[in-house]
């Protein structure tokens, strides 16, 4: 490697000056290449959050750098003006590549300005900022000096007049203000608190009223530096604003069509449901109609019932408007209209894929979608899907397999058999059922047949907690061809075979999702989610009745039934980083899964994986352990690898290239361990002292083109950590193959990796 990288500097040094992005800077003019906001004295808020705030203000950004290069700049540089406003040349110039902003299109001054504003917003009415400007050859950078002085306080706070309802009704919002005395005055709380009063007097019958008709008053005492606040209504308001509303009738157009009369209406539950196509049962919709009459007009509730109708999946519009009623005052008329989408309709889809464990090749699916099967705004689809994949590299070059697939799902808007959830209002609770078939086949080696069977409820508790619950998961899968050498590759094996046989799965399972994501928050957010799966543990519980457990093990049909549980913690962390939409994301994984009674392995297909192009994307797919078991021989090739127990980290910063042109540096950690000892796999078994320095650690570097559609993602990684290396040697740098690009692993996927 040394070799090639002696040959390889002196290209390397060449584009340097080009990638720069300096071609036509200048020390007269020079490049702007960053800019900082420096603070002369501490804030009393959170000066982090304030610093990122004023460096918000800096208009036009300097150019993005990877690596301590403008490759984007280069290219805008390196390309002629297009003589039309579209095609290659424009799109390389202007779309891919970005024009360089120099010093003298930043306006200073006008930035200092803003900085001192927003500074007296934050409660600093004397802070004081100046600039200066470093040079340094064809760059420069900006520096934004920030005395803030001593912050104003809030000393009295009042919520309302007195004078009419509505103030009194602001009064009462007070009793959760998040304003306290000796709070530093800050007017973005203050509008934010604004919204929030707006807010609850929207959803209590206020229709009209909107944020700028509530004011606060601030009365500035300076030499005390206190500042006593009065929320009311704005004088000027008018009688309309001031009005509190009550809905009166309210109607459903549930398959409203603009070309078509109504053809006839229904009452259910006070609501008048009006037919146009006669496509859904009335009682199906108004389930999820939460305007009744007689009731104050909310916000929050009309909201709820557009959310909960659209997750229907069957809408192509839900919209609710209200008009007044033309014979009673403060009286408002709803009508909720619902576009449905085309009840029928087919797809298909033809692609390609590149895996990471050198299998490539064509893929098709095709399919039937019917979006009110039994006229309950069920979903239903149907979807056949064919692969076929050969092994463009590695010892096995020329390995073809296919695989063939047929599903039927169907969905229904609400938990069978019951009618609704209480309380559960944000999107509809689904229950789904499934059914499917599929047979893998890799040519001369081995082939799989699966049989599976679904059931179960989808409850979406509220925007930021989900329940997923499996209230019956079978599957069978049976490996129906086995050829001598695999088959010869399991003799020798009988952890793996036993693996393959125990293919009879009964179970339930339990996901619990929770995120802290909220709307247009500029701070970070978790999401954590722990799942719980079993099999086997209900028939043998109902066989233990009839007696103890046969000598070979329990069977159901003629089959012996697998016994396990797996746990599926997962905990994600996504943080934005400055104000250019950069992007902090992290993931843990934590799996176990657990063998016992009637197995002494867990199935083969509920075993868990590391290495891909989601996973640890150094090693490929399926490499990874278990623990420091390295294949060798025969071994390497028949079968990937897998275990009980998965330790796995990652972590990536995302920023942005030039456009839908991203980038990613990232590290990823993981390895998978066994539960029992196995004799033909050594060194794999898990041991809690020994497991952090088994972990196979990679990291690299991402391309990704997002167009807020669909990601496609290129990935480049190299190992750091072997674990199958020997234990004082598994940092990989004395272990460097000759040709570069043998080092590195070349991932293309789909979608983000978390």
């Amino acid at each position: 490697m040394r070799g090639t990288l002696n040959r390889l500097w002196p290209v390397f040094l060449l584009l340097i000056p080009g990638c720069s992005g300096l071609k036509n800077a200048t020390p007269e003019r020079p490049l702007f290449a960053s800019y900082e906001v420096r603070w002369e004295e501490k804030v009393a808020q959170d000066q982090r959050a304030i610093t990122q705030e004023l460096g918000s203000l800096v208009r036009p950004k300097p150019n993005h750098k990877v690596l301590g290069m403008r490759p984007t700049v280069a290219l805008h540089n390196a390309i002629k003006p297009p003589k039309k406003p579209k095609g290659i040349r424009n799109l390389l110039k202007n779309k891919i590549g970005s024009a360089p902003v120099y010093l003298d299109q930043v306006p200073l001054k006008d930035i200092n300005s803003a900085v001192e504003n927003r500074m007296n917003n934050h409660g600093y009415f004397n802070a004081r900022t100046e600039y200066t400007v470093e040079k340094k050859g064809r760059t420069a950078r900006a520096i934004f000096l920030v005395y803030p002085g001593i912050p104003s306080r809030l000393r009295n706070i009042s919520y309302g007049d007195g004078t009419d309802s509505l103030n009194a009704r602001i009064a009462q919002s007070q009793l959760t203000s998040p304003l306290h005395t000796d709070d530093v005055y800050d007017l973005t709380t203050l509008v934010l608190e604004r919204v929030r009063v707006a807010g609850e007097l929207r959803n209590a019958g206020w229709y009209r009223l909107k944020d700028d008709d509530l004011l606060f008053s601030a009365d500035t005492a300076s030499a005390s530096k206190r500042v006593d606040l009065l929320l009311r209504v704005k004088p000027a308001a008018t009688e309309a604003v001031r009005q509190r509303y009550t809905i009166g009738r309210v109607r459903v157009h549930g398959d409203y069509d603009a070309q078509l009369t109504p053809n006839d209406s229904t009452w259910v539950d006070s609501v008048t449901y009006i037919n146009y196509l006669n496509n859904y049962r009335p009682a199906t919709i108004v389930r999820g109609v939460f305007l009744r009459p007689g009731e104050f007009y909310s916000a929050r509730q009309t909201e709820q019932t557009m959310s909960y109708l659209s997750s229907y999946g069957v809408f192509r519009s839900t919209t609710v408007n209200y008009s007044d009623d033309t014979l009673h005052k403060g009286i408002l008329r709803a009508d909720v209209i619902l576009v449905p989408q085309k009840r029928w309709s087919l797809f298909s889809e033809l692609n390609a894929i590149s895996k990471s464990n050198n299998f490539a090749g064509p893929g098709l699916r095709a399919g039937l979608k019917d979006r009110d099967l039994f006229h309950g705004a069920e979903l239903f689809t149907a979807d056949l899907n064919g692969r076929f994949e050969t092994q463009i590299a590695g010892a096995r070059k020329g390995t073809n397999a296919y695989e063939l697939g047929a599903k039927l799902v169907l969905q229904i808007p609400r938990i069978v058999p019951f009618l609704r959830v209480r309380n559960v209002r944000s999107s509809a609770p689904l229950t789904r059922a499934e059914l499917g078939y599929g047979l893998f086949r890799r040519i001369g080696l081995y082939g799989l047949e699966s049989f599976n069977m679904s059931f179960g409820w989808v409850i979406r508790q509220t925007p930021r907690k989900w329940h997923d619950v499996h209230l019956l998961d079978v599957s069978y899968n049976s490996l129906y061809y086995s050829s001598d050498e695999f088959t010869a590759f399991l003799d020798t094996n009988q952890a793996i075979r036993r693996s393959f046989e125990e293919q009879f799965i009964l179970g339930v399972g339990y996901t619990y999702t929770v995120s802290t994501q909220r709307r247009n928050s500029a701070t970070g957010y978790m999401l954590a989610s722990l799942g719980f799966d079993e099999g086997g543990n209900i028939p043998t519980v109902l066989y233990r009745i009839s007696g103890p457990r046969p000598s070979g093990g329990d069977r159901m049909f003629g089959n012996r039934f697998s016994q396990f549980v797996r746990f599926r913690p997962e905990l994600r962390y996504y943080r934005p980083i400055g104000a250019k939409g950069d992007q902090l994301a992290a993931r843990l994984l934590v799996n176990v899964a657990v063998p016992y009674g009637n197995s002494q392995v867990v199935p083969y297909v509920k075993q868990f994986f590391t290495g891909g192009t989601n996973s640890v994307r150094a090693f490929r797919a399926r490499s990874v352990g278990p623990g420091t078991y390295v294949p060798n021989g025969s071994n390497n090739v028949q079968i990937d690898q897998v275990g009980d127990i998965k330790l796995e980290a990652n972590a990536e910063w995302r920023f942005t290239i030039a456009g839908y042109f991203k980038g990613a540096l990232f590290a990823d950690a993981g390895n998978i361990w066994l539960v029992n000892d196995d004799p033909q796999r050594p060194g794999g078994k898990f041991d809690p002292k020994t497991a952090l320095s088994e972990l196979a650690v990679g990291g690299g570097f991402g391309l990704r083109f997002d167009p807020n559609v669909i990601v496609v993602r290129l990935d480049l990684a190299t190992p750091f950590r072997d674990p199958a290396l020997p234990v004082d040697d598994r940092w990989t740098f004395n272990h460097q193959k000759p040709r570069l690009f043998d080092n590195l692993v070349f991932n293309i996927a789909v979608g983000y990796p978390f």
